[in-house]
């Protein structure tokens, strides 16, 4: 026995089966299937390397059901070098039906509502996020008030400038 194999004990190595690698290589396929969907100024919010966006490019032209399984394997085994993490949540941010983009509509909404209503809610949002364009985000919130019907107990009226404000919000929540 040598000082080498002391150095590396059985209990040190984690062992990773075959099937497991073979999940991990179909999930990373499966990720980047959900990139190939996405137009191309949804994709530039991804972080994503130069090797992989041309990849991603060259995806586009290819017809045959043979080298579209062969490219997505490729993608795949670029992908093991991405951050997926950053890349799932991103994925989730664009997923209408996904519970990070609901919970952001979900904010947004209340957010809105308060902003109509409330007249302290636009100092709110600013101190909550200082960054934020002033002229322009009051002058959306004006314009959602005047949609708005004068009995306050009612429902919103959901007009054109109530629906901008909701965009606008919903925009900022989700670019955090």
């Amino acid at each position: 026995m040598n000082e080498f194999d002391d150095a590396y004990d059985d209990d040190d190595i984690e062992w990773v089966s075959k099937s497991e690698i073979k999940r991990e290589m179909h999930r990373l396929q499966a990720i980047g299937k959900q990139l190939l969907t996405l137009k191309a100024s949804d994709l530039k919010r991804f972080a994503l390397s130069d090797e992989l966006h041309a990849a991603l490019a060259e995806s586009k032209r290819i017809k045959s059901n043979e080298a579209t399984r062969r490219h997505l394997q490729y993608i795949g085994k670029l992908m093991r070098s991405e951050d997926i993490d950053s890349i799932c949540q991103e994925l989730d941010r664009l997923d209408p039906s996904s519970d990070l983009s609901q919970r952001i509509l979900k904010q947004s909404e209340q957010w809105r509502d308060r902003l109509i209503s409330e007249n302290d809610a636009e100092q709110d949002w600013f101190n909550q996020y200082p960054q934020t364009d002033r002229q322009h985000f009051r002058a959306l919130v004006r314009g959602a008030r005047k949609e708005q019907p004068n009995d306050t107990d009612g429902p919103l009226h959901a007009g054109k400038n109530t629906k901008k404000l909701l965009q606008w919000i919903k925009s900022q929540l989700a670019g955090q």
